[in-house]
């Protein structure tokens, strides 16, 4: 289960997870077996996740285990305190000063020559990191893809931006629901290069400049209006306190809704997932479209109706 930081402050994290396990009628003690022990086994830390022996005191104390309403916390041995950073406190970050944003895009980089009408489609899945491959037909001009808004199909493009090399990926993108604008990600499983779809190139390049400009991070274009949430560490992490980042996180997430308001999931999450080509079935990567089924990079246009 994937969660944001704004789920972990209103939701919580694995103590949500127990909750919602009992509640699908699982019982308290296999439930909590399955959060502690069972997911120590499956990351092979075999000195910890049971109250037995030899094992390091990593254990928390709850007044009543279906609310897991935590009341005391041990840390290896140690009583921790519990709740939030007290105000005088901050938590420091270790000064960086790399840069992590390295790319040169041009408008010329989004063009999206066809040969055929009839192109495959990246098909966003609601809630999963899989992907559909979708056959569907598209508007043309000069031989050049046209957006149309009726038919949820649209640019998705990845930018390396790692070492400048000026590889970028452009292909087609079905399930967002734009209605205008561009939304784009310096998070994308698994290289982390830079990830974007939208409704034309102009917003696209704007919302590209806009992460770029940040150091890396998520944006949101509408028009003039550009919204963004800063990830300067590595161009993957915020460097500001979790209550301040989840407020930046509602922030993009409200002016996402104004371009695509019929969009029920996560959309960040869902398009960090679009270029990670070891899932099936269709990805985007700087180097071109994905066929994961085949194991090759294949045109966006449907060539002698391969499919």
């Amino acid at each position: 289960m994937i969660k944001t930081v704004t789920d972990l402050l209103s939701e919580g994290s694995i103590d949500a997870n127990l909750r919602l396990a009992m509640a699908h009628g699982l019982t308290p003690e296999l439930a909590y077996t399955m959060a502690s022990f069972n997911a120590a086994q499956g990351e092979q830390l075999n000195d910890r996740g049971a109250l037995t022996p030899g094992q390091i005191a990593d254990f928390v104390i709850v007044s009543d285990l279906k609310t897991v309403n935590i009341q005391r916390v041990m840390k290896a041995g140690t009583w921790v305190a519990t709740g939030t950073v007290p105000a005088d406190k901050t938590v420091s970050v270790k000064p960086y000063t790399l840069t992590h944003i390295h790319q040169h895009l041009q408008a010329s980089d989004l063009a999206l020559p066809l040969s055929s009408s009839q192109v495959h489609v990246i098909g966003v899945d609601p809630n999963h990191i899989a992907a559909q491959h979708l056959i569907r037909q598209v508007s043309l001009a000069g031989g050049q893809f046209v957006w149309q808004p009726q038919t949820d199909i649209m640019k998705i493009a990845s930018i390396e931006r790692h070492h400048n090399t000026g590889n970028v990926g452009v292909a087609l993108v079905s399930g967002f629901k734009l209605e205008r604008g561009a939304f784009a990600s310096s998070v994308g499983h698994d290289s982390h290069n830079l990830i974007v779809t939208g409704t034309n190139d102009v917003d696209i390049q704007r919302a590209i400049e806009a992460i770029t400009k940040a150091d890396g991070g998520l944006a949101v274009v509408d028009g003039e209006h550009i919204e963004v949430l800063p990830l300067p560490v590595g161009g993957l992490m915020s460097d500001l306190p979790a209550e301040q980042t989840a407020r930046q996180l509602t922030a993009l997430h409200q002016a996402f809704h104004k371009i695509a308001p019929s969009v029920k999931f996560d959309p960040f999450i869902t398009l960090s997932f679009l270029s990670l080509p070891v899932i099936p079935s269709l990805k985007i990567t700087d180097q071109g479209l994905y066929d994961f089924e085949t194991g090759t990079f294949i045109p966006v246009s449907v060539v002698n109706h391969d499919r």
